[in-house]
């Protein structure tokens, strides 16, 4: 933390005469308000001790040669190696001995700058210090601010636990570990019952109680929603396996007073033991393992032969899409989607796609590995970024996929607005298709963050209506601008009278509501004249065309 007393100065030189003149030339100033405190030491071992005793040291000057021809420069890297002081600028004393170039200086050691002793010396230094302080108050400021997203990246926002991407940090490093993954039961009732801040409440209590409970030998995690993790490294006494069974009694039995009422929880519980790689994997088929017994159960994690080939296949496309991120791999197709009025094309799907040994693969492939490891926002920001690019070239409309899991990122609307932003592009050219969840239906949070986008001038559109009984519900929640009935009702609507019964319902509903339809899926002429004559406004599906990395601008049916 910087001084509010005075700035920190270190002058490091065997000349006496440097020491004196600085000490002269910086007697009473003040900068921006504050005094310049300096501290002086004549060689490389001084220097240690005083920064020992001194981290909020601001700037250090440093002969490069004292006690030894080198000594300056094994200074630099014992503050930045060994001291790990990334904040200090370090400027470097030249008294012309230098066994090394200036510029093999700047390339091997981290420094901040370069002087010759005669520029020291010279008078100037008042101006020197002034330069140097603000690139340290930059820097500061900087690094504040890193700091600070890093936190809000790594902290569930209710709870102010470490969240699954602090948990996957942890995970990287090596050795056995034992996961324990908590999921409440029944934890939407509570928010439909009670209210989105109470459910809120009812985890903070989850949260102290687990802390309380088990956090002399576990690191407590809050992933996301209901689901809690405690990471034990090395299993001790307290942590044998019988006691971990025991997990589920202890929550069943505990009782949460939140706001005055009593409230007892119960919660199914995954667990892997004394696992290496793909440990929360194997954790949450362990969940999905107990939850087919009912709630409050609990199941240990076994190697069975299928899920260990999804956990191997999700971990060769975890690889995949790096490798695709980062070789530009990873391609954008674009779907058209026509306006039924006017036969005409006027938006287009910006649809992501993975290309892998010259083969190219749909999200099918690969976008559960990109979730487990912490790669889907990357690939929504990849698309959204194409889309813009296209968008710049032409008047058409776009629309990109959001889930659940890329609005919970801590910057998710200011990582949108500046995308956008670089392309110059109005918010109303981005539609973004919100892919129904019901975690959406009953997340107060993203439900807020649609709200927001809404208002800043992008569209919303729910993908799959009709595939969530929560569906309707939310049409009374959120701001939206299009309904994209799931394709599934779309496909088979010839033949099948339940998908005609919902396709109708869902139509004459969203009429009401005044909200146009798009139907996906639209296969055949037969599925569009079916679909037109119910009055939908949109239509998309390869009966169209199928997605292109290019735009396909041609009429394809006329009104």
């Amino acid at each position: 933390m910087m001084s509010e007393k005075y700035w920190e100065i270190l002058v490091v030189d065997d000349d006496v005469a440097v020491h004196n003149v600085i000490k002269k030339e910086l007697q009473n100033i003040f900068i921006q308000n504050k005094p310049v405190k300096i501290l002086h030491a004549h060689n490389a071992q001084e220097a240690k001790e005083l920064l020992k005793n001194n981290a909020d040291t601001a700037i250090a000057f440093i002969d490069i040669s004292m006690e030894t021809p080198d000594a300056g420069l094994k200074l630099v890297e014992h503050i930045r190696n060994v001291l790990h002081n990334s904040n200090i600028r370090i400027v470097m004393i030249d008294s012309g001995n230098s066994p090394v170039p200036p510029d093999k200086i700047f390339d091997h050691y981290d420094i901040n700058g370069y002087k010759e002793r005669e520029e020291i010396v010279s008078g100037k230094f008042y101006f020197i210090i002034r330069n140097a302080l603000k690139q340290y108050e930059q820097y500061k400021e900087i690094k504040s601010s890193r700091d600070e997203i890093y936190k809000k990246m790594t902290t569930n926002n209710v709870t102010n636990l470490p969240n699954r991407i602090k948990l996957s940090e942890y995970l990287d490093t090596m050795g056995e570990k034992s996961l324990i993954l908590i999921n409440i039961d029944d934890f939407s009732l509570i928010n439909e019952h009670n209210g989105f801040d109470f459910g809120n409440e009812v985890l903070r209590a989850f949260a102290k109680f687990l802390e309380k409970k088990y956090g002399r030998y576990a690191q407590v995690f809050h992933l996301h929603s209901d689901n809690f993790v405690l990471l034990c490294v090395k299993l001790e006494n307290e942590t044998t396996e019988d006691n971990i069974l025991r997990i589920k009694d202890d929550i069943a039995k505990y009782i949460f007073n939140v706001n005055g009422i009593k409230t007892r929880l119960t919660a199914s519980i995954g667990i892997a033991l004394y696992e290496r790689g793909n440990i929360i994997q194997k954790a949450e088929f362990a969940l999905k393992e107990a939850r087919r017994y009912g709630k409050n159960s609990i199941q240990k994690y076994t190697d069975d032969l299928n899920i260990l080939r999804t956990i191997h296949t999700n971990s060769l496309w975890s690889t995949r899409v790096r490798d695709a991120l980062h070789n530009h791999k990873m391609h954008t197709y674009f779907q058209p989607i026509l306006e039924v009025k006017t036969g005409k094309i006027i938006k287009y799907e910006a649809l992501v796609r993975l290309e892998y040994e010259n083969e190219i693969y749909s999200p099918f492939h690969f976008l559960d590995a990109a979730l487990y490891s912490g790669q889907i926002f990357k690939i929504f920001q990849f698309v959204l970024e194409e889309a813009c690019k296209k968008a710049v070239q032409n008047t058409y409309l776009f629309t990109v996929n959001i889930s659940q899991y890329d609005m919970q990122y801590p910057d998710f609307l200011p990582t949108v607005k500046k995308i956008v932003k670089k392309y110059n592009l109005p918010h109303s050219r981005i539609t973004f298709e919100i892919l129904e969840n019901d975690s959406i239906a009953h997340n107060k949070n993203i439900q807020a963050l649609l709200n927001e986008l809404h208002a800043e001038g992008f569209r919303l559109a729910i993908d799959d209506f009709g595939a969530q009984c929560s569906n309707f519900g939310q049409l009374n929640n959120l701001p939206i601008d299009f309904i994209k009935i799931d394709g599934a009702y779309i496909k088979n609507i010839i033949t099948d009278e339940n998908s005609q019964i919902v396709t109708t319902t869902i139509i004459d509903f969203a009429h009401k509501k005044g909200i146009p339809v798009i139907a996906e899926y639209v296969c055949s002429k037969e599925v569009y004249d079916y679909v037109k004559a119910l009055g939908v406004e949109y239509v998309q599906g390869y009966e169209i065309a199928e997605p292109k990395p290019d735009l396909q601008e041609l009429d394809f049916l006329s009104p």
